[in-house]
């Protein structure tokens, strides 16, 4: 008796309509993607999307620096997305054809190093590190300069014994080559990037929130406000109550023929004059054959003697005494300098007399970066009351301001005298052109109630000084203080900006750089700094000396601090030391031809002690996985002279790369596949022609040729 076989209910889950189960879809469908994945169509998209990102990565270099292609491109998750997809379909590519067949070995050994390459590249990026280590000859070195890690440094400074107490280290994320802070976004990646482009810069939205590197449970709090990948220096003037005043001086000048009238300070540096409070005076050359100075007074009188100075009462000079008389009145005296030395001269009206006794000049040295001028004409008086000891008094040439009888102790330890007269030396300027290469000089003086005062000096008849010009200063105008409207050359000066007291204060602007000039390129922060609610702010620029971190003081809250924008100091696992550095030029040139440098290396965990290995431009050093190669050297400035004192510090680039030999591999797979590809399907994994003839009896309607390899073939087919 037949039976019947029980055919599945078309309402069964298992078997939907179509006659297809539920689990057979799933996979057709994993089929199918596993089938995409091994395309041909997904290669030439991965290969079209990897060659436009490439292309994009090296305009991005071109335009923004080596730094910012690898953190906006090449260590980007959206790179590594697309070499996972490449990966992904060569895999496929390979496995889609197992069992593979002999012909088939060029094809996975290619396909096998190219995968092997890929994760070579992984491990690179992921585990590959570098830095930076520089020594001198004799000195050792325990670490090495990661010189893309930057990282803030804060340390405590004890006020008695001037020693650190502890410092903390804060990483820091650059994020790129583009500034933020201070009304400008953050862009972290490539989407922020082309987002801010398209829409003209309104997004993404700038943050006036602070990135906050201090951690939970440090005894302040740091912050970076604002971010320049590329900076530099400049200095702001501040009004400040414990500041000096500080004037910025304009000096022009219009020559025959010249169609305008052009700066002769141009540089700001140049332009701004401040005072030291010990001297009250500072003198510089105006970028012209012309003295200017800037000088400042607490006292009426002194405003009187720079509008109208003797100059008919000495050639050399006078100093004016200013003194009380016997009624207590305030009187003056000029005592002419061609006096003979050592002859007292009663001052009138009182019991007071004064005699010469040297005039001379004080040499500034390190001094004349503030006063502006190598050397001070001084004049030494002895001042004595009726029949007492002589009191010695000092005068220095314009400096009204400085004291007079200089506070020193007394042969018994006692009080020091006190000055018995005020003495303004005024020396008429030095402009003869036998002994002096100024034809000018112009003087700005601050006096009281923040008023401002000038005179001009010129050559007169027989290269003698005589007064030009003299008045009150109105802040912005321009005064011709030199020739005329008809006259060959005019010089005009003005004084632009006046602060009564003020401070210096160091910042940073944004410069411009482009290209491989972003790795040369010094970034710089704003950073604010809390310590028991008390906050500074200081601007740093990134410091990478190869020696110790380059420290700034800065004190908060009546506390001393020290802080240092550096980057992360890795230590080497082992001591190295610069026996000797050799560079040789080409001859009558500063081009060098080698430069070599003798190390030692001192590791005991390795065995190795005083180890001595020789680096240059092609012969590298590698130790405990670390290889050292002859980067650059720089030579050694005494910071003194400027000048180069003949030594040079020798600069090594150190690399690890755990993924070099797995690249090294993978290329070598490569290359063996294509060679196995492409020229050896004649020869090793060929059948002789067998295969096509099979082919062609099969076409034809033949009984194939009675060769076993022939069978294969057929079976094969």
């Amino acid at each position: 008796m037949a039976t019947a076989t029980k055919q599945p209910s078309s309402a069964s889950p298992a078997t939907p309509e179509g006659g297809r189960s539920v689990w057979g879809r799933i996979l057709a469908a994993i089929d199918e993607l596993y089938r995409f994945l091994a395309s041909l169509k997904l290669a030439v998209l991965s290969l079209s999307s990897l060659a436009l990102a490439l292309a994009f990565a090296t305009w991005f270099e071109s335009t923004y620096g080596t730094k910012a292609v690898q953190a906006f491109v090449y260590q980007s998750a959206w790179f590594s997305l697309l070499l996972a997809f490449l990966a992904i379909n060569i895999l496929c590519a390979a496995t889609i054809r197992f069992p593979w067949k002999k012909r088939q070995t060029g094809f996975v050994i290619t396909h096998t190093g190219l995968l092997v390459l890929i994760a070579g590249s992984y491990v690179h990026f992921q585990s590959g590190d570098e830095g930076l280590v520089g020594m001198q000859e004799g000195e050792s070195r325990r670490e090495m300069l990661r010189t893309d890690f930057p990282v803030f440094r804060l340390r405590e400074v004890d006020p008695h014994t001037s020693q650190p107490t502890a410092t903390y280290a804060m990483p820091f994320d650059e994020t790129g080559p583009f500034p933020w802070g201070d009304g400008q976004p953050r862009i972290r990646n490539i989407f922020d990037l082309t987002v801010n482009r398209l829409t003209g810069g309104m997004f993404p939205r700038p943050h006036d929130e602070a990135d906050v590197l201090s951690r939970e449970g440090d005894p302040f709090t740091l912050a970076v406000r604002q971010y320049l990948p590329a900076s530099a220096p400049a200095t702001v003037r501040e009004p400040d109550p414990k500041g000096q005043p500080m004037a910025r001086m304009l000096l022009k000048f219009k020559g025959p023929g010249m169609p305008e009238a052009r700066d002769a300070n141009p540089e700001d540096a140049a332009q701004w004059f401040k005072l030291d409070r010990r001297f009250q005076r500072v003198a510089r050359s105006g970028g012209m054959p012309t003295l200017m100075s800037f000088a400042h007074v607490d006292r009426p009188e002194y405003v009187e003697d720079f509008l109208n100075p003797p100059l008919d009462a000495s050639p050399t000079g006078v100093a004016r005494f200013r003194y009380a008389d016997k009624e207590g009145k305030e009187r003056s005296y000029d005592f002419v300098l061609e006096t003979k030395a050592g002859e007292f001269i009663p001052l009138p009206d009182s019991d007071l007399s004064v005699s010469l006794d040297k005039l001379a000049t004080f040499p500034t040295g390190e001094l004349a970066r503030t006063v502006g001028e190598d050397a001070i004409p001084i004049a030494v008086f002895d001042i004595k009351k009726g029949d007492g000891e002589p009191i010695e008094h000092v005068a220095m040439g314009a400096m009204p301001m400085f004291p007079n009888v200089i506070p020193r102790a007394t042969d018994d330890g006692g009080k020091p005298p006190e000055a018995l007269a005020r003495i303004h030396l005024m020396l008429p300027p030095d402009l003869d052109p036998r002994t002096s290469s100024m034809f000018g000089q112009i003087d700005v003086l601050a006096a009281p109630g923040d008023k401002l005062y000038y005179r001009a000096f010129g050559r007169g008849k027989d290269n003698k000084p005589e007064l030009r010009s003299s008045g009150p200063v109105t802040i912005g105008k321009e005064m011709n203080v030199f020739g005329g409207a008809d006259a060959a050359m005019t010089l005009t000066f003005q004084v632009a900006e006046y602060h009564p007291s003020a401070v210096e204060r160091r910042i940073y602007r944004p410069a411009l750089a482009i290209g491989t000039q972003m790795d040369e390129a010094l970034p710089a922060c704003l950073i604010d700094v809390t310590v028991d609610g008390a906050t500074e702010s200081i601007w740093l620029q990134r410091g990478e000396s190869l020696d110790a971190p380059l420290y700034r003081p800065l004190p908060i809250g009546g506390r001393s601090f020290e802080i240092a924008y550096d980057v992360d100091r890795k230590p080497l696992g082992f001591e190295l030391k610069l026996k000797d550095f050799e560079v040789g030029f080409e001859p009558g040139t500063e081009q060098p031809t080698k430069f070599v440098s003798t190390v030692a290396v001192d590791d005991p965990g390795q065995a190795a002690t005083e180890e001595e290995h020789v680096i240059s431009m092609n012969e590298p050093m590698t130790h405990r996985g670390l290889t050292f190669y002859q980067m650059r050297y720089s030579p050694l400035v005494d910071p003194r002279t400027g000048q180069r004192t003949g030594e040079f510090q020798s600069v090594f680039q150190v690399g690890s790369n755990p993924g070099r030999p797995i690249i090294y591999f993978g290329s070598l797979l490569v290359v063996l596949g294509t060679f196995a590809q492409f020229y050896m399907r004649a020869g090793l994994f060929s059948d002789g022609g067998r295969r096509e003839r099979a082919l062609a009896a099969k076409k034809a309607g033949l009984p194939p040729p009675d060769e076993p390899e022939t069978r294969q073939a057929e079976e094969e087919l």
